[in-house]
């Protein structure tokens, strides 16, 4: 039976130090996007005319949490206007181009491209990041089970140091992994 050596220590140390580099880092990836998609909004609203139509981003609450939308607004009466979320897929396509939109929309069609990009770099460093909590919600439920696999392994060690080679003498059943071992033959 080939017995492997366990990690080095110092190597170990060396993964959380990086790791607490790669959480920092990402963090401040969602700012600078963050940043960025508060700019767009700026030139969004500086390109459009103010009529129905119109792009924007905007912060939604979803599950909880802000998340930005691009949002195109819609002259429902006077006084009334109301937002509509807008999809990922389609944040080119509802570019308006008739009229006075024309001089500026492929602008505007080039804002909404860094959005999309922008949106799927979030999502992808937010998905990390939940990636990192899950791994240490994981560490933490599991504390008691290996402190009580610790404790099983040091009384079998301590059983099997206890025991001779004398048939005579058998060691005490000191653990349930000891009930479940075979005894080897020499043969």
């Amino acid at each position: 039976m080939a017995l492997h050596t366990p990690p080095n220590l110092d190597e170990i140390m060396a993964l959380v130090s990086q790791s607490r580099d790669v959480a920092s880092t990402l963090a401040e990836l969602v700012i600078q996007v963050d940043i960025q998609l508060s700019k767009i909004d700026s030139a969004l609203s500086k390109l459009q005319p103010r009529k129905s139509g119109k792009l924007r981003i905007h912060w939604w609450k979803s599950r909880g949490k802000m998340v930005p939308t691009v949002a195109k607004w819609l002259y429902v009466r006077p006084g009334l206007w109301r937002a509509e979320r807008v999809g990922l897929e389609s944040l080119v396509l509802v570019v308006k181009t008739s009229h006075e939109w024309r001089a500026d929309s492929p602008v505007v069609k080039d804002l909404m491209r860094m959005t999309k990009r922008l949106f799927v770099l979030r999502a992808r460093a937010l998905e990390t990041i939940q990636n990192f909590k899950k791994a240490e919600a994981l560490s933490t439920s599991n504390q008691e089970s290996l402190e009580l696999m610790n404790a099983d392994l040091d009384g079998l060690l301590e059983a099997l140091e206890n025991r001779t080679d004398s048939p005579d003498s058998e060691p005490e059943l000191s653990s349930p992994v000891l009930l479940e071992m075979e005894p080897e033959d020499d043969d």
